[in-house]
């Protein structure tokens, strides 16, 4: 499909700047904006790995595929984002977009996550990625291309993901988004975990994305 007729797509070259937040709201604004024709994304305001801004950021390369838009650039990434990448070979998993910078394919052990949520052949691309750091686990899923009749509920995707991290860990917030609403989630020590929707509209090709953030449970040993 190829929708860079104008209907969806800008004709001008868009320069964006992201800049370091952990805010799941402020990266939907940016990066579910109106797609432009050629894409630089700059990272240099953006010098920690943080995993919503790749999972949105790969969630934007594969929409453009689906669009059949050329691959979105990225430029000004820290040794922070180059050492990472180059560790896990990231650019070297099939995803929709390609760094300015030269990022080297590391010799490395690190194996690529196997999903095991999704995968219902709801949609023709399906990208699944973890990253730990000691206690904490962070998650994204990001999914375009929708090849079956009908509405892909959230609750679903939400079901399977809670099924298949709350083994050995807790759900501490998560954003979950379609192309036209989302659902922000945050647990608390002290309350009950909070849920909030939003009913926000794009001209995006449909999707779902997820992305999240776990810490790992205590073990437990008996007497």
């Amino acid at each position: 499909m190829n929708r860079s007729d104008g209907s969806l797509v800008s004709s001008s070259t868009g320069v964006f700047y992201p800049y370091q937040h952990q805010d799941f709201y402020a990266m939907d604004s940016l990066f579910l904006s109106h797609l432009k024709q050629e894409e630089v994304w700059d990272f240099q305001s953006v010098s920690q790995v943080h995993l919503g801004f790749l999972g949105f950021l790969t969630l934007r390369g594969f929409l453009r595929e689906t669009l059949s838009l050329p691959k979105l650039q990225v430029q000004g990434l820290s040794k922070h984002w180059k050492t990472y990448l180059a560790k896990v070979n990231f650019l070297g998993k099939g995803v929709a977009w390609e760094s300015k910078d030269f990022i080297p394919n590391l010799v490395s052990d690190v194996s690529s996550p196997i999903s095991e949520f999704g995968g219902k052949g709801h949609w023709a691309t399906e990208f699944h990625w973890e990253k730990q750091d000691k206690e904490t686990t962070s998650v994204f899923f990001a999914a375009t291309d929708k090849q079956s009749d009908g509405d892909v509920a959230i609750s679903d995707l939400m079901k399977d993901f809670l099924n298949y991290s709350q083994t050995n860990h807790y759900l501490e917030r998560a954003y979950i988004r379609k192309e036209n609403s989302s659902y922000l989630y945050l647990n608390s020590k002290e309350a009950n975990p909070r849920v909030f929707f939003r009913d926000t509209p794009t001209d995006l090709p449909e999707f779902l994305f997820l992305v999240a953030e776990l810490k790992t449970k205590p073990s437990t040993h008996s007497n």
